[in-house]
């Protein structure tokens, strides 16, 4: 699973930073990685990875996280791997609005279907 987070982070770099953990004072827009299950019935069935991508931007109105989350769901529909095959599923989206820290994260539930050696 390692594997295929860095390369989801690799890819998700030519969009903005994108991290598993946010550095002190990272200046906004970034995206983070935040894995969640993952489960694999037989050591040589498919690996089933579920976790959250999260766009963060402090712009003034919802121009700017709306067309880094279209950017996002744009590059995992058309991601692929050399190391493994994978498929996709976006499971859900939604945008919240911070009002306190004028924050805004658009989250994407994901879902991976991974097939390959990741020994």
């Amino acid at each position: 699973m390692r594997e295929f987070l860095i390369d989801l982070k690799a890819n998700l770099e030519e969009i903005c930073p994108t991290f598993l953990q946010v550095p002190p004072k990272t200046p906004y827009p970034y995206i983070t990685l935040e894995p969640g299950h993952y489960m694999q019935g037989f050591p040589w069935g498919p690996l089933i990875v579920t976790l959250t991508i999260k766009i963060w931007s402090d712009y003034a109105g919802t121009k700017e996280i709306l067309s880094l989350g279209r950017a996002v769901e744009k590059h995992l529909k058309r991601y692929t791997s050399t190391a493994f095959e994978v498929s996709l599923k976006i499971d859900k989206s939604s945008l919240l609005h911070m009002v306190d820290e004028q924050i805004r994260v658009h989250t994407i539930g994901l879902k991976a279907r991974l097939r390959g050696d990741f020994s």
